[in-house]
């Protein structure tokens, strides 16, 4: 059985998830454009608010039951 090297998995394990990232930004055969969507029904939101909150409480305080 071939041994493998520390610097060796961890070449191998970086570039396996460079892959993964470098996937992720190519676009892929499934990705549409908008203008190829056809919709049966009129949009009728003019705007939309996006709200991004940073922060609030850890997982660890809600759901950790304290007397």
């Amino acid at each position: 059985m071939h041994a493998l090297s520390r610097r060796s998995m961890l070449q191998r394990s970086a570039s396996g998830f460079g892959l993964l990232g470098l996937a992720g930004m190519l676009p892929g055969a499934h990705a549409t454009s908008a203008s190829g969507l056809h919709s049966t029904h009129t949009p009728r939101a003019k705007r939309v608010i996006f709200l991004f909150m940073n922060g609030g409480p850890s997982h660890i305080d809600t759901f950790d039951p304290k007397p």
